[in-house]
């Protein structure tokens, strides 16, 4: 098995990331904004273009920025898209199992991530 363990921004909530445009839905000026500064965070730690091909698990823990009550379900869509795009996994369809934890503040937030390829 492989295992990766690495920090991204504090990404927008889902309800962030996507915006109505002419009767269609595209990611929003934040998410455009989010998916850049993560591939940068993954090109400066040689996480993109890994390109895992196999099965895996994720471990998620979120420290948000401030103590704001938040839903623990809506903060993994704009990683998730910056991985793909970042070619560090094909698509997150390949996620077989993912774990999600409320961690603590911390200033400016992040999102720390877990990956367990599955040989």
């Amino acid at each position: 098995m492989s295992d990766y363990t690495f920090t991204l921004p504090y990404p927008p909530s889902v309800n962030g990331y996507w915006r109505n445009f002419k009767g269609r839905q595209i990611i929003s000026k934040r998410g455009r904004d989010y998916r850049k500064s993560a591939i940068e965070c993954l090109n400066a730690l040689n996480l993109s273009g890994e390109n895992i091909t196999k099965r895996m698990h994720l471990s998620v823990v979120i420290n948000p920025p401030t103590l704001r009550k938040y839903d623990i379900d809506n903060w993994c869509k704009a990683p998730f898209d910056a991985l793909t795009h970042a070619n560090f996994w094909l698509d997150d369809e390949q996620v077989d199992s993912l774990s999600i934890k409320k961690g603590l503040k911390i200033k400016g937030g992040g999102i720390t991530i877990m990956v367990t390829v599955i040989d």
